[in-house]
């Protein structure tokens, strides 16, 4: 196999091992100092050769004590080393170096070997293994174990016994430990109360025994969930964890814990090629190898599932080798289909992992999930949102405008946010109050756990103003710093949308709330309320979006000589700034079809060519329109073609749409639904679009029609400043006048400087 390896694998796999070596040795030193047939590292260096002498006592650790998970992979890895002298010295400096940390208990930390570890994952960007940091851990597990919340005595330790709480991508398990650490606190907090005796050590046998459960596909990583959840108490000698590596790929193209959508046991076969299940348990004196894994029903499931989709080089079970995967993906379409999951693999296994966890948590139960932030509006995600929609009721999402820092995952720059659902029954619902979505919005990404734990106490004692009849913000402090605000939002009114982007579209609620109150036909503004109703309609009631741009792709290559067809290609932040476009290349049609692409028929594609163009994404700090104008139809590469319907074809029914859009009022419902993907790079698909709410030209008088006409005119050739300049851009400040005056306004000018202010606009911290 390792002739099939790359350079590159074949390192990683040497800097996983070594991790998992030293980590294995620094489990052995702390527990020698609480079991005495264990011994330390110092007396095992004394002895000779070290390769015989580490898989001995490993072996003997693992057949009279156990910790399986720990040191079955270990001893794995023992076993393909040569005694060499260079191996006996790289072991020598690896025992040195763990008892280093061993000595600095402080390196301890739950976090210290999964940030390693992740740190050496090369393979992350096709396994989609992202870490999730410490303090979004605590923060998301605070909140979705908040006591009151439960309807569990948490004093009481048989109750915790029937508890369960589960990762099915559980990676280093730093999710399962804050899990564990919410757990605790509610155990102590409410013992203390009623003058309780606490148990820590049954309270952590019952955790590790009863209570969690963790799944992945890397025996490497179940090694360290073990690691990090034995350190917890590592003088108590569990007799089994219920952490469990699940075969990927091989000759039955196994699918890891997505499998679970058909049952609720995975039969573990072995063969030469499948991972080997870290399953086996201690029962009495016996050790037993579990020919299945488990799923119990959940309590929670927690999750930071694997986000890999078929796009941009991000493969789909991209870490197996190439005639592995095409089988795997055919199969991974027939279970979705089969088990009729409310899963889009378009959107990526992330989606489906969401769908399988659905499959196994109880009613009243709950999913807390790290999740891309295109889950609140991307069209991939709609399934995943109607499943939540009719089986849950959203409690949080909390989504980070730190320009430095979009992502609670350590090792991607993805946007991300964090999910908290409980599942709910059609009679639960009809008795409880309406309920409310209070979404979070984190001016500064919480750096340490304490941090974490500040918001969440904060979060969980406070009341959250509402945004339609609420003012304000709750304001949320780590000490004297503000670092963020939550405002609450009806759960029936934000589900009865699409899109969920709004509750966490901008870091200033009030932004929240104008948006929320323009998308509803009122202009609102900070200290005057609604001063005044806007008639609006969709975009799609006055005409149509074009092809996107593979289907351009499809049709046509860019011509170096003039041809029938015009094209505006690109959108260059230096030359794109003025509302009136020229074309700027031709299109030549294909003959035939590129290499893995359908050949799409041009008198299908140049009829949706429009003069009307809408951006299709946008770098927000650094581009200035949202929308232009041409003299005649066009195809593009990068903007959606807007053709107006019958009825709408004037020249000013044109110039009123890209004066709106590209106004203050336009833009700020616009991004209100944008596909946020890295901070300040958004995009907008069709369906969001055509269902976007503009300026509804049935109700503009003829004045005001042409008012609109002649106020694009004085500006469509003066050049727009970059979006962050917007307080402060003359050309802006025009077109929002004019708005303002011909459709009977007041200044709405303090919006345009509150959202130049946007960390997502301008890429600054508020």
């Amino acid at each position: 196999m390792s002739g099939q390896l790359s350079a590159a694998q074949r390192n990683a796999v040497s800097r996983i091992s070594g991790l998992v070596v030293i980590n294995a040795m620094i489990f052995q030193e702390i527990l020698a100092e609480h079991d005495p047939r264990v011994l330390p590292l110092q007396k095992m260096l004394a002895k000779g050769t070290l390769v015989r002498q580490f898989g001995e006592h490993w072996q003997f650790i693992l057949d009279d004590i156990d910790y399986y998970p720990i040191f079955h992979v270990a001893c794995q890895i023992l076993g393909d080393l040569t005694a060499t002298q260079g191996m006996i010295e790289a072991l020598k400096d690896l025992a040195a170096t763990a008892q280093s940390i061993v000595g600095m208990r402080a390196a301890l930390r739950h976090d210290l070997m999964g940030r390693i570890y992740h740190r050496l994952l090369v393979e992350a960007k096709y396994l989609g293994t992202y870490y999730t940091g410490i303090p979004a851990a605590t923060l998301l597990l605070k909140l979705a174990l908040r006591p009151d919340a439960w309807d569990v005595e948490w004093r009481d330790l048989e109750q915790l016994r029937h508890l369960r709480v589960a990762d099915l991508a559980c990676g280093t398990g730093t999710l399962l430990m804050a899990a564990a650490d919410s757990v605790t606190d509610n155990y102590i907090s409410e013992s203390a109360a009623q003058g309780q005796e606490i148990d820590v050590v049954a309270l952590h046998t019952t955790l590790v025994e009863e209570v969690l459960h963790g799944y992945d596909v890397l025996p490497s990583a179940i090694h360290l969930t073990a690691s990090t959840l034995a350190l917890r108490a590592p003088h108590i000698a569990f007799t089994k964890m219920n952490l469990f590596s699940l075969p990927l790929g091989g000759p039955h193209r196994r699918l890891g814990s997505i499998e679970y959508l058909q049952s609720k046991y995975l039969q573990l076969q072995m063969d030469l090629f499948a991972a080997a299940p870290a399953t086996r348990q201690v029962r009495g004196d016996e050790a037993v190898e579990m020919p299945s894994a488990p799923l119990p029903d959940l309590d929670l499931c927690v999750m930071n599932p694997p986000f890999t989709r078929s796009v941009g080089g991000n493969l789909l079970f991209g870490s197996v080798p190439e005639n592995e995967r095409t089988q795997m993906q055919t199969k991974l379409r027939r279970l979705v289909r089969v088990s009729k999951a409310s899963a889009s693999i378009t959107a990526g296994l992330g989606s489906v992992f969401v769908a399988t966890a659905h499959r196994h948590t109880k009613p009243g139960g709950r999913m807390a999930l790290v999740l891309p932030k295109t889950v609140l509006s991307g069209v991939a995600w709609k399934k995943t949102r109607r499943l939540l929609r009719e089986k849950y009721r959203l409690d949080y999402i909390i989504a980070s405008q730190h320009p430095e820092r979009w992502n609670f995952s350590e090792n991607t720059s993805l946007s991300e946010v964090l999910l908290v659902a409980s599942k709910v029954d059609d009679d639960t619902a009809r008795r409880s109050e309406p309920p409310c979505v209070v979404g979070v919005n984190l001016w500064r990404n919480p750096v340490t756990a304490f941090e974490a734990l500040s918001v969440a106490h904060r979060l969980s004692s406070n009341r959250v103003p509402d945004i339609r009849h609420g003012q304000g913000a709750l304001e949320l402090f780590v000490g004297e710093q503000k670092v963020g605000e939550a405002i609450a939002y009806p759960w029936d009114e934000l589900k009865s949308h699409d899109g969920w982007m709004l509750p966490c579209s901008y870091a200033q609620s009030d932004l929240i709330r104008a948006a929320f109150h323009l998308l509803q036909g009122s202009l609102w503004l900070p200290g005057h309320g609604k001063v005044a109703q806007i008639q609006l309609s969709a975009l799609r009631e006055f005409g149509s979006l074009g092809p996107d741009r593979r289907d351009v792709s499809d049709g046509f290559n860019r011509s170096a000589t003039p041809t029938a067809y015009a094209g505006f290609w690109g959108h260059s932040a230096k030359t794109v700034c003025t509302l009136a476009q020229e074309p700027n290349c031709h299109l030549s049609p294909l003959s035939r079809a590129k290499k893995g692409r359908p050949l799409r028929n041009i008198e299908d594609l140049w009829p949706l060519a429009g003069r009307l163009l809408v951006a299709e994404g946008l770098r927000l700090n650094t581009q200035s329109l949202v929308s232009v104008r041409l003299p005649g139809a066009v195809l593009s590469n990068v903007w959606w073609p807007f053709a107006l319907s019958r009825g709408f074809r004037t020249d000013d029914h044109e110039k009123a749409v890209v004066l709106w859009l590209n106004s203050t009022l336009g833009l700020l419902s616009l991004l209100a639904r944008r596909q946020e993907t890295e901070g300040a790079w958004v995009g907008f698909k069709k369906p969001v679009l055509a269902g976007l709410p503009v300026v509804d030209l049935r109700a503009l008088s003829r004045g005001e029609l042409q008012g609109l006409g002649s106020a694009y005119d004085k500006v469509c050739d003066r050049q727009l400043g970059p979006f962050p300049e917007m307080a402060v851009d003359p050309v802006r400040a025009e077109i929002d006048g004019s708005i303002a005056r011909i459709l009977g306004l007041p200044d709405f000018s303090t919006l345009r400087e509150m959202l130049s202010r946007e960390p997502v606009v301008c890429s600054k911290q508020l």
